[in-house]
Order: structure tokens, then sequence, then C-alpha cells
């Protein structure tokens, strides 16, 4: 799990303002040079990297491109000084060495940390010519980590990379939907206002650079997590008593990224430190950009990936989420699963990529007490089942791997899941009657599916800016099933402006996504004594939710993030109220 494209040396004074261009630095006559053919051939022109998130940059990648192909940089050194010619005026060397890349982590958005850092700090995809070099400076305010020191990168250098992020959120309520009626309250009463989330998670990648000289591209990967809250759980956990598939949540999707817990009463068993992925990865095919990958994957790292969406706090801009983690609601938490299996990603060309990946149908049947450490593993065919992805995707502009397509970033894809395992019916007991009204156990399928799709693209850039500009998106959800699970289909929608107020690196972001529930979630609801015993119930068929958030570089390493969330229709009760919440989110690249 887990640039700032404020320049080619990043400086606080910089964050306020445009980028020095290498025509700024030293006079470059570009035109016509930067469309042509051989402006392209130089050092980088054939690295073609596709930015998986646990790659970070590995020089063993950028060497065996740039072997295959011929590097010519006598003409364009004297065509164009020391940099590569560019339709952007970004400051590129011409001979750049493998090793001047950054070690800049994304842990703005925590589940693409290692996505490698560029000149537009929301590329979800991106050319090694675009990638920040190495600080020059290495000073408090300009490095690229905050612990950043030269035995780090000597280590790195030798093939061991080790980094981590930190995490706090805070969010409180500023209008409520907690319900003084007991029946819709619950016997304890409501829960509290405020909550605050602590993850601090540590990653180790061992390249095969280490072992032997000619053994490329290979990687061993192990991550850590330590979740931990304050005020003694997430705050949407509880309240209301209205969902009893969902714990007692008083909407659905109430979880944003970083929480960790459910219910009062098993908080304490869901945090502490746990063993994250640990898998293998080798590349191989047309310039490695290909890759199989083993062992305990966290799929949503590699799968339907966005920098862009994953600003995002709220768990429905992240969807979709895994199915065979939790029976009782088939679709778990999006941060705690990491199920053992193989990840298959193959490139058909610079334009062309399709994944999949299979693995174990349940990481942890009890969603996330029995596995909290991470440690078992869960291979009963029959009973868990498998959980297979599938995914592809198109993207073309700067996004692309083709050096001569400057244009705009965007990105098309489709993906679904198939689940073979078992999970509980979303409505009915063994009998076939409502199991909330009975006590009864609920009756057990097997077998569960959901399909999405998204495009991402840049709708404007500034005259002359690589990174400055509006971006949106646009993801979509959708299970045929009425018993199964909770949602049938999801709309999802957001903008972000790149660059904003003066600040380079900044992002101004806003969504809404909206969430309709299936038959047997909205029989339920329409049947629950928290409706039935009220004359002025009324339900919606879907949830919705609206966030608003600003993105502050601090520096290369920390960022700031307030934010606003409305929450309509919580848990598809209109009669209740809305939620509105403030948050503040803290990140920072160790």
């Amino acid at each position: 799990m887990f640039s700032d494209g404020s320049g080619f040396e990043y400086s606080a004074a910089a964050n306020q303002s445009d980028r020095q261009s290498p025509a700024q630095a030293a006079p470059i006559d570009t035109s016509g040079l930067w469309k042509s053919e051989q402006a392209f051939k130089p050092v980088l022109s054939a690295f073609r990297v596709q930015n998986q998130v646990e790659e970070s940059a590995d020089p063993d990648l950028f060497r065996s491109i740039s072997d295959s192909s011929a590097v010519d940089t006598a003409s364009a050194t004297s065509a164009a000084g020391p940099y590569k010619p560019n339709p952007f005026n970004l400051p590129i060397p011409l001979n750049r060495s493998v090793w001047d890349f950054n070690h800049r982590k994304h842990c703005d958005v925590l589940r693409h940390l290692k996505i490698p850092a560029t000149y537009r700090r929301i590329d979800t995809y991106m050319r090694p010519d675009y990638m920040l070099p190495l600080p020059k400076d290495n000073s408090l305010a300009k490095r690229d980590q905050l612990l950043s020191f030269k035995g780090r990168e000597e280590l790195y250098r030798k093939g061991v990379d080790i980094y981590g992020c930190s995490n706090l959120d805070y969010l409180t309520d500023v209008v409520g939907n907690l319900s003084t009626i007991p029946v819709v309250r619950g016997t304890r009463g409501p829960w509290q206002d405020w909550q605050l989330n602590i993850n601090q998670v540590i990653g180790v990648d061992f390249y095969s650079r280490l072992v032997s000289d000619t053994w490329k591209t290979g990687q061993i990967h192990l991550s850590f997590t330590w979740p931990e809250v304050g005020n003694q759980g997430p705050v949407y956990s509880y309240g209301n008593t209205l969902n009893p598939a969902g714990l007692g949540t008083r909407q659905y999707q109430g979880y944003f990224y970083t929480d960790v817990g459910r219910s009062r009463d098993v908080n304490s068993q869901m945090q502490g430190a746990r063993l994250f992925e640990y898998w293998f990865d080798q590349r191989y095919g047309h310039k490695k950009m290909s890759s199989v990958r083993v062992g305990a994957i966290y799929p949503w790292i590699t799968f339907n990936k966005s920098i862009l969406a994953g600003l995002f706090g709220f768990w429905a801009f992240d969807e979709p989420g895994v199915i065979g983690t939790t029976p009782g609601t088939a679709n778990g938490p999006l941060v705690t699963t990491a199920p053992p299996g193989i990840s298959i990603e193959h490139h058909f060309d610079d334009y062309w990529i399709a994944k999949v990946m299979v693995a174990s149908g349940y990481w942890d049947p009890s969603g996330g007490i029995d596995n909290r450490r991470g440690l078992n593993q869960y291979w009963d065919l029959n009973l868990y089942g498998l959980e297979t992805t599938y995914e592809l995707t198109l993207r073309g502009g700067t996004y692309s791997g083709n050096p001569a397509d400057n244009g705009k970033p965007w990105f098309v894809r489709v993906g679904g899941q198939y689940h073979s395992g078992y999970g509980l019916s979303n409505l009915y007991d063994v009998n076939g009657n409502y199991f909330f009204l009975t006590g009864q156990p609920r009756q057990i399928y097997y077998g569960n599916s959901q399909y999405y799709a998204m495009v991402e693209a840049m709708l404007y850039r500034e005259p002359g800016s690589y990174n400055r500009g509006l971006t949106g998106f646009l993801k979509a959800k959708y299970s045929p099933w009425d018993f199964r699970g909770s949602l049938t289909k999801q709309l999802t929608a957001g903008l972000g402006y790149e660059g904003i107020f003066g600040r380079n690196s900044d992002v101004l972001f806003l969504g809404y996504a909206h969430m309709g529930v299936n038959q047997g979630v909205m029989v339920r609801t329409y049947n629950m004594p928290s409706c039935t015993q009220l004359p002025n119930c009324a339900v919606a068929n879907f949830q919705g939710a609206f966030e608003i958030g600003y993105s502050a570089q601090i520096t290369p390493y920390f960022y700031i993030n307030p934010k606003l969330y409305y929450v309509l229709h919580p848990n598809t009760r209109i009669d209740l109220g809305d939620i509105f919440s403030f948050g503040i989110e803290f990140r920072l690249s160790l």
C-alpha cells in the first residue's frame, strides 16, 4: 500500500508560483524539434514504463528498456543544449542517469503509494520523461521524504527500498441524523460525533539487483500497517441502529478509506500492527512492461486505479470493493484486504493493458477479526471459493507509452469480479422469513458478481503547462443480484483542478457518488421495526454522498487536506435527515 509538479528542483517558494522552465533557465529553441521523431530518441525516449504501484522506478527496468533502443545524444545535445526538447518546456535532462529519479511517495493517495511522481501530481499513468528527478538540494523543505539521508540512497541503489507513510484523519459531524426515538437510536444510545483515524504504513522492497547482476526486474515486497483510532472508533460505524446486515451502521458505505473498526464491540480486535502484503513480482515481455505477481496482493493498488479518485476520502469514490471478505455484506472494507493469489498484467502495446487476478475467496470470513494480523490463509475452495478480478484499459495522450503522443491524458477501462464462495442473504433466513425479525440464521448462497467501468480525462490544460488544468472522472458499478450484497447500481463523478490559487501542485476537487441499493435492502428497510413503528417513515432507493476537498502540498512529503462531506439519505432513510461533516487529513511521507 501506500510529485510535485513545481519544477526541476523543488522549493517551497516554487510551490507558490509557476515552475521555472528550461527556457527561463537557459534559452532553448525547441521550435519544430519536439514534434520530430529524432527529438524523442535520446536516453529516456524509449522508456515506456507503466507506473505500477509497487515498482518504485526500478532502475533495472529503465536499463533493460534503454538497452533495447539506439540512443543518439550528440545530435540532440547540439540542437537543444542540456535539455530534451518537449512541448511543455520541462527541464528534462538529455543524459539522464537511471538513478536520477525521485523517490517521492504518494502518501496523499494511500492505495497508490508508489506510483512514481511526475511533474503532474495527479498522473495515474506516466512516462519516465516526465518523472521528477532527484532533488539537488536535500534540505528539509526540498527533500522527497522526511527521513532522507545518504545511507538510504546507497541502500536503494544496492536493491533495498524502505519507505513509510504516517496518516492522521479527523472528522466531526456538523449536522448529524441521530434520533432520540428508541427504536431508531437503539438500546445503547448514540455514539461519538467525531473520530480520529491513525494509520502507519511501512514498506520494504527487495530488487533482484541485490543478488544478481544479470537477473533484472524481479522484486519481493513486504508491507506492514498499524491502524488505530481515537475516540474509540469511527463515527460512521455507529449511531442509529438501522442496518442489521451492516452491524448497525447508519449509512451504506459509511466508512472512510482509512477507517478501521466496525462496531463498538470489536474495534479493539481489528486494530494494531499487521502484515499487509507479501508477494514476488517478475516482469517479462516487450520492454519488461508486463508482470506476474504471486502472494498476498491488495487488488485495488493496481486495479481500477486513479490518483484523482484516490484523493477523495469517502469509500464510495474508491469503489468497487472486494466481494469475498465479509459474508454478511459481500463488500468488505477497501483498506484491510490483501488476499493471497496470483495477478497478471499484460501490456499489448503502448495503449492497451489487460489484467487478471485470481485469489482466495475470503481474506477473512469473520470480516477482519480472525485474520487481523494478516498471517492466515483460507483455501477451502468448496466453502470460501475464489475471487477473480479482470480489467481492460485503453489509455492515450501523455498516459500512453507513445513518446510522440503528448495530448491531454485520458484512459477508459472496463472490469468485473466473480466470487465463487459463500455469502449470506441480505433479507431471508433459512426458513424464507425476514432474518432481522426472526433471529434465525440467514440463507446461504454461492456465487456473486459485479461489473465496473471508469473513464478519466484531462478536460482542460493551461497553455504551455504540463500539469495545470481540470481533470474529471466517471465511475460506474453494476451488480445483477437482488438478495446478495447491498448495491445494484452506482454512479460516481469527480473533478479536480491542479495548480489552483497560484499554487502549482495543490488540487481542488469535488464529486458526487450515487449508490442505488437492491431489492433486498429496500424490502428490509421498509419492514424493520425502526421504520414500521414510525408513522412518517420514508425510504429512498439510494444513498448519495457529496465531497469537496483541497489538497495542499506543503513540502514534497507533507500534505494537508481539509474536506467537507454531505451524506444524502443516510442508510436510505429520508425522514431522519442528512449528515454534514467536516474533516481534515494529514499525510506524511517518511
